[in-house]
């Protein structure tokens, strides 16, 4: 069969992942074929928690209303031991543009994220399966395979697989998936409780029977699981409502009912890793990349942020606005990351665990060390929040400071994730950093001071004129001025917006002639202390085709 030649991004699963990969390309102009073999979206729960960093990739894809209206706020996490609360952390004590974490059924997730993805002219095509790849100089040759058994054969630019913990793609690159099982099975229900198992929180209920995690779910449900047996064991069969009442009763401090279930289940657990997430030209995102326990709720968020990183990359270079060595730094970015959740959802499960076996004076040891200074609460809860992620390693992440003095004193660096700050007064209206940085371009922030005529504000407003002429469509220039001073001052240059109170100033430690670039996906990509066009010009080179 000869093969068709399509110059789509192919996109092998319709999970949150996939869709999210392409809303985010589509929102940047790429072209996308997005296929599953599901027929249609699972009616289920599963992955229910979001956090307060893909809250934000969720605003800048114009979806954020959509998903507050359809589920439910969590403001808590807290655990319980022998019957009392041990520790809370809240999410109202972090500084985020979302101080709390969304619980929404994964299907409802799906189904706003397929929803977005049509507006943007993109639909699934489901029942298609891939079936084999074979990689080429320019892309790969794919072979679909449709409900009525019919093949394609396809060439493309560039194939992702977002298909899973059983990745097709993954398989037929031969690409190995190292890790460990967990030795235990576990129980998952979407039920409802009487009277209501904490509304507001995330709980944890920790016993000599074991481990019971309980998340709130929209219309007064609530997701529950825990350990029932070792994964060892052979097929334990459907599980009932009747076994999962007995599996509250043993972990909970107080008599509840449940009742109503929407679904039930048996799952294990494993810790994987791939090699490479990149292999020629194919990609592995979500959980086809890295799969690992459910504790915490981080998988689904770190396969979304897997996308929104990969996402403005590839439509990039698929537009042939950028090398293609940029593509390295999604490996680079996002491996480190997906180690560290690996680890951390490791801890948090084992910790959890672990407690049914402890001796009453290790028990008190737990409750003694359960109580952490506030600083590191808070670190630890940005850390389930996703808000500490920190590409500084990456090559596409540059520090232009001088040894001494400058913006390597304070401010969010090269890497770490850019702070927002109000009020910003644009054109008479008010707005916040993180409004402005909204779209698909970069933005580049450049520090005014009062005198215009400065040499540094002399060279700033070429530095904004210059990249507004070469990278205009690319690269969005905000000039941040004192109050009283005007964009025709910068001879128009660049926009300009007004830091009323001072306070982008003061959170980014800037000083005139300061100089942030912000990515697409909201990460400082390079920083200076000074307006310096052939430094910044360097580093556009690692981004953007030369123009």
């Amino acid at each position: 069969m000869a093969a068709k030649e399509e110059r789509l991004i192919l996109i092998v699963g319709a999970g949150v992942t996939g869709l999210t990969l392409a809303c985010v390309l589509r929102k940047h102009g790429a072209s996308v074929r997005l296929v599953d073999k599901l027929s249609e979206i699972r009616p289920y729960a599963r992955a229910v928690g979001i956090h307060s960093r893909t809250l934000e990739v969720l605003h800048d894809l114009d979806l954020i209303e959509a998903f507050l209206e359809s589920g439910k706020k969590t403001v808590a996490f807290e655990q319980y031991a022998g019957g009392q609360r041990i520790q809370e952390v809240r999410y109202d004590e972090i500084d985020a543009v979302y101080p709390f974490m969304l619980h929404i059924e994964q299907w409802k997730t799906e189904g706003l994220l397929e929803k977005r993805l049509g507006e943007l002219g993109c639909t699934v095509e489901r029942e298609t399966e891939l079936i084999a790849t074979e990689e080429r100089l320019d892309g790969v040759r794919t072979t679909l395979r449709s409900a009525d058994g019919s093949t394609d054969v396809v060439d493309v630019p560039w194939l992702i697989g977002c298909d899973g913990a059983h990745s097709t793609v993954r398989h037929l690159n031969h690409q190995r998936f190292p890790g460990e099982a967990d030795p235990r099975t576990y129980m998952i229900a979407d039920v409802t409780t009487d009277p209501p198992i904490a509304r507001d929180a995330v709980c944890t209920f920790l016993s000599a029977a074991g481990a019971l995690f309980c998340g709130p779910l929209p219309n007064n449900r609530t997701l529950i699981f825990g350990n029932v047996g070792d994964a060892s064991e052979p097929d334990l069969g459907p599980p009932t409502l009747k076994d999962i009442q007995e599996l509250v009763d043993a972990r909970y401090p107080k008599p509840v009912a449940v009742g109503d279930p929407h679904w039930i289940n048996y799952f294990r657990v494993n810790y994987r890793l791939t090699s490479h997430y990149r292999h020629g030209r194919t990609f592995l995102a979500g959980d086809a990349a890295h799969i690992h326990s459910s504790v915490g709720g981080q998988g689904m968020n770190t396969g979304m942020q897997d996308a929104y990183n990969l996402g403005w990359k590839l439509a990039l270079v698929s537009q042939g606005r950028a090398p293609e060595a940029l593509l390295d730094s999604y490996e680079k970015e996002r491996r480190a990351v997906a180690e560290d959740v690996l680890a951390l959802t490791k801890s948090l499960a084992e910790r959890a665990y672990t407690y049914a076996g402890m001796s009453v004076e290790d028990r008190d040891r737990y409750y003694y060390h359960a109580h952490v200074p506030e600083a590191e609460r808070i670190g630890k809860l940005r850390r389930m929040a996703e808000l500490d992620l920190d590409y500084r390693k990456s090559s596409i992440c540059v520090e232009h400071v001088r040894k001494h003095g400058g913006s390597e004193d304070g401010g969010p660096h090269a890497g770490a994730e850019a702070i927002d700050a109000s009020p910003l007064e644009l054109n008479g209206n008010r707005h916040s950093l993180f409004e402005l940085l909204a779209g698909p371009q970069h933005t580049l922030l450049l520090f005014a001071g009062a005198d215009p005529s400065s040499r540094r504000q002399v060279n700033m407003a070429f530095l904004a004129s210059e990249v507004e002429r070469v990278y205009g469509e690319l690269v969005r220039v905000l000039i941040v001025a004192v109050p009283g001073v005007t964009a025709a001052e910068f001879g128009n240059a660049g926009t300009t917006v007004c830091d009323l109170e001072g306070n982008l100033r003061a959170r980014y430690r800037a000083e005139e002639g300061h100089v942030y670039l912000i990515r697409p996906d909201g990460y400082v990509g390079w920083r200076s202390d000074r307006p310096s066009l052939l430094a910044f010009r360097d580093y556009l080179a690692r981004i953007f085709v030369c123009l």
